[in-house]
């Protein structure tokens, strides 16, 4: 504020009341902005934790990372069924023999070529041999991973092999041996297993660790609301306390998997790294970008006496023991056959004990007569899409008599094979509700965007009109200029809502400078708008055009680059459940201070100067603090908010996301609402007040701070909000027939019911071969 104070002391010392100066003094007035946003970085910058603080904050967050992906993983077992709660499907592994992969004995250390390895075994754990590497069961694959020295192992398999199955008990696994080991070792060597699909990595134009610090951030709480410093992350990469496991590297798109097999290449340098990939699309790369030193597995097919085992010992529900003895006795004779070749997976394993659930002794025996006829399947494929095709009457069986079901078997296929082949459409195994936007047209949207913003403009003008027209002489906007100034505004925020990052706002981000365009284009437009009826009716329309337009282009740029950078670090009481609500409001105004004084300078310098040259110094000093005062709290609160989320410890899931998003989007229209509100109010009893008395500007300021406040605050809280777009996108699908109308409750309602499953904050399909099969099913549906 001492910069708002200074400017208008020296406008008023060395410039006369003339109206070709008030301009120029204005604009040069809002540049003044440019040293402050400077000198609140190096304030940002100099106030991070350093030195032996730091180390011990990293240790801290990679202690909360550990313990955050135990419990997410364990959860993932117990949602898969790989908890040991009934005989698990046993897959073995071998080393993999295929052109570009080494041989056992080098990467063991025991041959030439390798190198000086790079990493120390794990605490605990044995140096892998070379018969060690050759072949093992599932759960041996933990020593391979604790036990080689080159820090890089892929599992590759074919689709249905158990791959993902793997990856999540490899990674339960390694956190259970990071536990048992204590306090005994040093805890940095042993590090984190990060266990992540490719989503959002585009390997072209983002190294992998840019990425995995960005996943790190986006996936896990533990760095949520930048109550760290925004390099924690990459310190923890930097320093070996992450291992990446990745799982889906055939996912990525093929002209990019070469880029991306380098880009790990460079990564492991510094982390273990984990790839767990189809065994044809990870070759084919490696082909062309080799993985040296890499440890290579591969997922063995289940030998038919073994499924035949299974079903002797699974109690499955719905399948009676003769039925499960027949299937069984029919493996053990006939290993060969086309039944045997289509259990070769434990995708098809499971799928079969579970397609019998909910199925009375008459269905399930016709199930098995067909099974086991030679006439009925002549294929292994033919086996798998019957299997897969019981997916969805499994999930969703008939009602029964009194008990009423959310929904309909026919209506859950007809939506979830639509969402597979949009899905499949746009190349994704992730269904990400905040990017379905891309699944309907824009322009309803945008068109939605410019009639709801005339008609709350001109409501807005109107009810400030009907209620403070009575109270004395004073000027209104009609309704109709407010309607065409609001429809311009809700044009200019829809196109930027849409056009905006569709990332999850979960986080503030990962820390990196960049230009926020939504909050620069937002911060402009109020400054200006704020600017030019300020100092219109003093200066003239001319003046107040010249100056509107400078301070909305300053107040802008200076807005969009303070809240695209790391803001200032926020006390450690902002984010604490126990702390008073004072104190967490107090924490997210000095996080989100640099894009406040970049919108609230401007509006001040500009707003006040012009007007104090006209009215008097008094005056404009009274104004233009009041005005910039208003806007520092507006955007200090908006930014803050946005970097800092209300709920710090809810889990990052879908539906989790999506509340605290609305959440999110609420408590911003909320601050928002009331800041602009005091400044449309102060500035209107101001004004009044130079003509009526104080019991006529006080309630002209109350109606006006009232409907603006609301006006806007709304505005504010939906062009932040991703779940208000995607909401709107669930009315566009649901007219389509694609989506049920309560697409969130339907989605969380089909992973309950395993169809599909959490990854992170998005939502997969059970397995890739059911969203193909889904898509093929759509046939003819509009996809």
């Amino acid at each position: 504020m001492l910069i708002l104070i200074a400017g208008f002391w020296a406008a008023f010392t060395f410039v006369e009341n003339e109206k070709l100066l008030e301009g120029v003094v204005a604009v040069a007035g809002t540049l003044l902005v440019a040293p402050v946003l400077w000198a609140g970085r190096i304030l940002a910058e100099n106030s991070r934790t350093t030195g032996e603080e730091a180390a011990q904050l990293w240790a801290k967050a990679a202690e909360a990372l550990a313990n955050e992906a135990s419990a997410l993983y364990r959860e993932r077992q117990g949602n898969r069924r790989l908890d040991q709660t009934e005989r698990p499907v046993p897959v073995r592994w071998a080393w993999a023999h295929h052109e570009g992969v080494g041989l056992p004995e080098a990467v063991a250390g025991t041959g030439a070529g390798v190198g000086t390895p790079s990493f120390a075994v794990l605490p605990g754990a044995e140096a892998a041999s070379p018969d060690t590497l050759n072949e093992g069961e599932l759960n041996e694959l933990f020593d391979v991973y604790a036990g080689i020295r080159t820090g890089r192992m892929v599992v590759l398999g074919e689709p249905g092999s158990g791959k993902s199955a793997a990856a999540v008990l490899l990674a339960v696994q390694a956190l259970a041996h990071r536990e048992s080991m204590g306090e005994a070792v040093d805890r940095e060597q042993l590090p984190v297993p990060i266990l992540l699909t490719p989503y959002g990595w585009n390997p072209g134009r983002q190294t992998a660790e840019d990425w995995l610090a960005e996943r790190l951030v986006s996936d896990f709480k533990t760095f949520r609301g930048r109550l760290l410093d925004p390099r924690t992350p990459t310190r923890l990469i930097h320093e070996g306390r992450i291992a990446l496991f990745l799982d889906g590297f055939d996912e990525i798109d093929s002209g990019k998997r070469v880029a991306a097999l380098e880009s790990l290449h460079g990564l492991s340098r510094q982390v273990r790294v984990v790839i767990f990939s189809r065994s044809e699309e990870f070759t084919q790369a490696l082909h062309t970008q080799p993985l040296s030193g890499a440890a290579v597995l591969e997922l063995r097919p289940v030998a038919a006496e073994t499924a035949a085992d299974c079903f002797a010992d699974w109690q499955t529900a719905g399948l009676p023991s003769r039925l499960r003895e027949r299937l069984a006795e029919h493996l053990w004779a006939q290993p060969d056959g086309v039944l045997g070749q289509a259990l070769s997976t434990p995708l098809m394993l499971t799928l079969l004990r579970d397609a019998f659930r909910g199925m009375d002794t008459e269905e399930a025996t016709a199930v098995v007569d067909a099974l086991l006829s030679p006439s009925e399947f002549t294929s292994a494929e033919e086996i798998n899409d019957y299997l897969l095709d019981r997916v969805l009457p499994a999930a969703y069986p008939p009602s029964r008599p009194g008990v009423r079901t959310p929904y309909t078997r026919d209506q859950a296929e007809r939506w979830l094979r639509l969402i597979a082949a949009r899905m499949t459409a746009h190349g994704t195994s992730e269904l990400a509700w905040w990017q379905m936007h891309e699944w309907a047209s824009a322009s309803w949207r945008i068109v939605g965007g410019v009639v709801g913003g005339g008609l709350a403009a001109g409501l807005a003008s109107a009810l400030v009109s009907r209620f403070t027209d009575e109270l004395g002489e004073r000027t209104v906007i009609g309704f109709l200029p407010a309607s065409v100034a609001g429809g311009v505004l809700g044009l200019a925020t829809a196109i930027v809502t849409e056009r905006r990052a569709t990332r999850v706002n979960v986080t503030g981000g990962a820390g990196e400078t960049r230009f926020n365009v939504g909050m620069g284009l937002m911060a402009g437009l109020a400054v200006g708008s704020a600017v030019a009826l300020t100092v219109g009716p003093a200066s003239g329309p001319a003046t107040a055009a010249t100056v509107g337009l400078a301070a909305a282009l300053t107040a802008g740029t200076a807005t969009g680059r303070a809240a695209g950078g790391d803001g200032l670090p926020p006390p450690h009481f902002t984010a604490d459940p126990n702390a008073k609500p004072a104190e967490r409001f107090l924490g997210r105004l000095i996080a989100g201070l640099p894009a406040g004084l970049a919108a609230g300078i401007p509006a001040g310098l500009a707003g006040g100067i012009p007007l104090g040259l006209a009215q008097g110094m008094q005056r404009g000093l009274g104004v233009g603090l009041a005005i910039g005062c208003a806007y520092v709290l507006a955007f200090g609160l908006l930014d803050g908010f946005t970097r800092i989320t209300p709920d710090q410890d809810s889990p990052v899931g879908p539906l989790s996301v999506w509340d605290q998003d609305r959440r999110h989007g609420l408590a911003t229209g909320l601050v928002f609402g009331l800041a602009m509100g005091f400044a449309a109010g102060l500035t209107d009893a101001l004004a009044t007040a130079r003509h009526d008395p104080l019991g006529v500007a006080v309630p002209v300021g109350l109606i006006t701070g009232v409907v603006i406040g609301v006006v806007t605050g709304t505005a504010a809280g939906l062009t932040v909000s991703n779940s208000w777009r995607t909401a709107v996108v669930f009315v566009q699908l649901w007219a389509q027939g694609v989506v049920p109308l309560r697409a969130m409750r339907f989605l969380d309602d089909a992973c309950k019911r395993q169809v599909l499953r959490e990854t992170g904050p998005t939502y997969q399909f059970r397995h890739t071969r059911l969203r193909d099969r889904l898509t093929v099913l759509a046939g003819e549906q509009d996809i």
